[in-house]
């Protein structure tokens, strides 16, 4: 009977983490404004990107993101401690939670180190959100144009492993 409580405990923490991600994509692509939609196809071997419109709310947006992003991973983490240090969690919970920590600390890292190659290579800010099979990116550019996007796909890709029609462009100044 323990061990059937342990698994439920472990599914809603999973379910918490989950909801966590799905708020901070949510929150990531709420500015998206819906005519703003324009298909760029890189050369004949890419597929195409989705670029979208963060909308006008300036470097703000990217404080705000940032300030959010870190708020439910902080959450996360908590969950994630609290599991791991309930003295009656059996070994397979056990190890499920330190690997689920663990995978949210690499996705911190890759997220950080993609927004700080997407600054170097000249944009003003960005913003990155990263879970396996989908990478959202924010950046503070004038234009999109397929040169710039294909410096933000080389980025990603390089840092995250995912294919491209993983991972969303979305230019925050429209």
């Amino acid at each position: 009977m323990m061990a059937f409580i342990k698994k439920y405990a472990v599914l809603l923490v999973a379910g918490i983490l989950l909801a966590g991600a799905v708020y901070v994509n949510v929150r990531l692509n709420s500015g998206a404004k819906a005519g703003d939609t324009e298909q760029a196809a890189l050369e004949a071997e890419e597929p195409e990107i989705a670029l979208e419109s963060a909308g006008d709310a300036g470097t703000d947006y990217f404080e705000s993101f940032r300030e959010e992003r870190n708020a439910v991973r902080t959450s996360e983490i908590g969950y994630l401690d609290e599991v791991i240090a309930v003295s009656y969690s059996d070994a397979e919970t056990l190890a499920d939670a330190q690997a689920q920590k663990l995978a949210l600390i690499e996705n911190m890292e890759a997220e950080f180190t993609i927004e700080s190659l997407l600054k170097a290579k000249g944009f003003a800010d960005a913003a990155v959100t990263f879970h396996k099979g989908s990478v959202n990116v924010v950046v503070d550019s004038e234009e999109l144009t397929s040169e710039k996007v294909a410096q933000v796909l080389d980025i990603v890709q390089r840092e995250t492993g995912e294919r491209a029609d993983n991972i969303k462009i979305i230019n925050e100044n429209g």
